[in-house]
């Protein structure tokens, strides 16, 4: 199948790593880019998990791309169409601009005339139109509940702490570690927003949490969302896990504030590093975010795949690091 992933505009570049490796968790790849669009072909059924996405808003059955309106009526032309009711509806996300709600009656009368049951309000199918640098059409088959990651905001948990990052980009940085089924694995957890989402996405997951207040906290908020409470009180940099024991990890380190724990800063990297990649599978990814570049660390244990920015405010800038064992 050819999907049509439409990508968060919020952090683009990280939702088309999340499109890209789940393409690449079942056995597919990215063909077509665009902005806030990534076309890819997948041999496997996958729709069981897009509720997973994190960064993905919509993935549709790719129908076809072109670069004009009069090339867009003429191939709607063509469409198959779909037993029920149908609707079209039109999003500009590029530079170019249309009256979408006049494109999408004028689409949906080419349809009516080839035989179609339109239905604005209750359809069966729904055929997308976004209007990026190009023109791309798709057969509507996720829309992603982007409600459920406000919902889930750190400071409406039972348990909260400043800091936590984001569910939904908890969620995409879980995805990218590329576990199709297996073990998560957070080793400073904190108050549990990467281990939340990585339960609810149906995966199963280990915290390790220093302090023992926080990782009380961090087993409330597990329990909260019907989740078991894997949650244990240890240290990174000596874990006490098995050998190539999980399938990937996805943490966030402590961010330095002052130069006077440099020194603490560079032990623990390195010690909990070297621990990552002792327990983590071959092949598999450690997905980490800091405060600080680390390359010549990571490079002693890990393949950078990735590394990306993301300026949270003046004075921190966070880096997201995506390594291959």
């Amino acid at each position: 199948m050819r999907l049509l992933f439409y990508l968060s505009g919020e952090f683009e570049e990280l939702a088309r790593i999340e499109a890209e490796t789940f393409l690449s968790v079942f056995g597919g790849a990215a063909k077509d880019s665009d902005i806030q669009i990534l076309v890819g072909e997948c041999s496997e059924e996958v729709s069981g998990y897009f509720h997973r996405f994190g960064l993905i808003h919509e993935v549709s059955e790719h129908l076809f791309s072109c670069t004009s309106l009069e090339e867009l009526k003429e191939r709607f032309e063509s469409i198959e169409i779909p037993d029920g009711k149908v609707c079209v509806r039109v999003r500009n996300i590029g530079k170019r601009k249309v009256d979408s709600l006049r494109l999408e009656r004028e689409l949906g009368a080419i349809l009516w005339r080839k035989g179609a049951r339109i239905s604005v309000s209750e359809p069966d199918h729904i055929i997308k139109v976004y209007f990026s640098g190009r023109i791309h059409a798709g057969a509507l088959l996720h829309e992603t509940d982007r409600k459920q990651f406000l919902l889930r905001r750190p400071d409406l948990k039972p348990f909260f702490r400043p800091g936590a990052i984001l569910p939904r980009i908890a969620r995409s940085l879980v995805n990218i570690a590329g576990i199709r089924e297996g073990i998560v694995l957070d080793p400073m957890c904190g108050t549990g927003t990467i281990l939340v989402e990585a339960g609810l996405m149906g995966l199963e997951f280990i915290g390790i949490e220093a302090y023992r207040v926080i990782a009380e906290g961090c087993s409330i908020n597990l329990q909260y969302y019907g989740l078991p409470k894997n949650v244990v009180i240890g240290d990174v940099k000596n874990m006490g896990l098995r050998d190539g024991s999980v399938d990937g990890i996805v943490t966030d380190f402590p961010y330095l504030q002052s130069t006077k724990s440099l020194g603490e800063i560079h032990e623990l990297y390195s010690s909990a590093l070297k621990e990552f990649e002792r327990v983590l599978r071959e092949n598999s990814r450690a997905v980490f975010l800091t405060n600080l570049d680390v390359d010549d660390l990571v490079k002693e244990h890990f393949e950078i795949e990735y590394k990306l920015y993301q300026r949270l405010h003046k004075s921190l800038t966070r880096r997201i690091y995506v390594c291959k064992k």
